[in-house]
């Protein structure tokens, strides 16, 4: 299974922070904390072998593009995460327990399940403890940033944002319609047939004939279900539930919310554009079958108004002001820092010199192997 964004970030969020010594060979130190050769690499050659697990070989060689980029990245990441641990220390920001559980529980939400976080977890051999260790270093964060962040956004900071960027909230023509469909696609009809015939006892004459027969009783069920609805429009959503054959609609009584022009086929969406609200459509006929519509309500093309907005507007400045907040706190830990390189292979210079001769090679590797299909095209 392929690793999620998530679960490496837990991955990386776990081992960047522990701060296990298991060498006295040093290789970096930040304002003074060691970071030693057997801690920078156990963790960085696990963090390389989850993302470039199904890379070819000549990927995963240390002196390859990939590599040196990943090496470049989590160098700065890892100087990062050290320099904010201090910073919690320095602060005496804490995590409690509810805390964590709480930054737990909405992780869990957006990964959708428990079942479906602990499944990563053990993917990614992540333990309780690591795990927990991260959340509480996840909520000091938060903390942090919150701490940093003095400037709120305004009501005039929202409205400004509203009035220079009404594009972004225009609404396009739509309609609301509830729909009943009854399948009457040849090729549809014939497949279930043949997929019923478990022991293949029908021959093709017997499977045509069936074919034919079964058409017909859908196009008397359509017609029958059209009647019934345009008889008595306010039974619409029961006769969806009982008779539509599209399952997904029908279990909500056929209602298909609203929809823009370009998202349905040509015929059914002229039909529910031009059909007046509050009455039931002739049978429409697709490539997949009858529709029989019911138009609910139709908005005109237009901006949503101010009030629908604003507490969205305001939530996304303040966490792009929180952001740009966070972005510059770092960038000055760093330059106060005190940062010192004992290998220097991983030094952001020597780093950079090293990838611009892997782009290089990889350029020249790439042009060679153009270069054949570029002599038979000649050819």
């Amino acid at each position: 299974m392929k690793f999620t964004k998530l679960a490496i970030t837990l991955l990386c969020s776990a081992m960047l922070f522990c701060a296990c010594t298991k060498s006295t060979d040093v290789v970096l130190k930040i304002n003074g904390k060691e970071i030693t050769r057997a801690q920078y690499y156990e963790d960085f050659n696990k963090i390389k072998d989850i993302q470039l697990k199904n890379a070819p070989k000549e990927v995963k060689k240390d002196d390859s593009y990939a590599v040196l980029s990943l090496k470049e990245r989590y160098t700065n990441d890892l100087i990062i995460r050290e320099l904010l641990s201090q910073e919690f220390e320095k602060r005496k920001i804490e995590a409690t327990d509810a805390e964590i559980e709480a930054k737990k529980k909405q992780i869990i939400a957006q990964i959708g399940s428990e079942e479906q976080f602990k499944k990563i977890l053990k993917e990614n051999n992540i333990s309780d403890e690591r795990l927990k260790s991260d959340m509480a270093n996840e909520v000091k964060m938060d903390k942090l940033v919150d701490l940093i962040t003095t400037k709120k956004v305004t009501d005039n900071d929202v409205k400004k944002f509203y009035n220079q960027n009404k594009a972004q909230f225009s609404i396009p023509e739509r309609v609301k319609f509830s729909q009943i469909f009854i399948s009457y696609n040849e090729n549809d009809i014939k497949r279930k047939i043949t997929e019923a015939d478990k022991e293949a006892q029908l021959s093709s004459a017997n499977i045509d004939q069936k074919v034919k027969e079964q058409m017909a009783k859908q196009d008397k069920l359509a017609k029958e279900v059209q009647a019934k609805a345009a008889k008595n429009p306010s039974n619409f959503a029961k006769l969806a539930s009982e008779y539509s054959q599209d399952k997904n609609s029908a279990k909500n009584g056929g209602d298909m919310g609203y929809i823009t022009k370009g998202s349905l086929d040509k015929e059914l969406e002229n039909a529910a554009f031009s059909q007046k609200v509050g009455v039931v459509s002739p049978l429409i006929k697709t490539k997949d079958g009858y529709h029989i519509i019911l138009v609910k309500d139709k908005a005109k093309e237009g901006v949503q108004p101010y009030s629908n907005v604003s507490a969205d507007i305001k939530a996304f400045l303040t966490r792009q002001n929180k952001f740009q907040t966070f972005q510059k706190f770092i960038e000055g830990l760093k330059q106060n820092a005190t940062i010192e390189y004992a290998d220097n292979s991983i030094n952001p210079e020597n780093l950079k010199k090293e990838l611009d001769k892997a782009l290089a090679k990889q350029v020249e590797a790439q042009q060679k192997e153009n270069a054949p299909n570029k002599d038979k095209k000649a050819e």
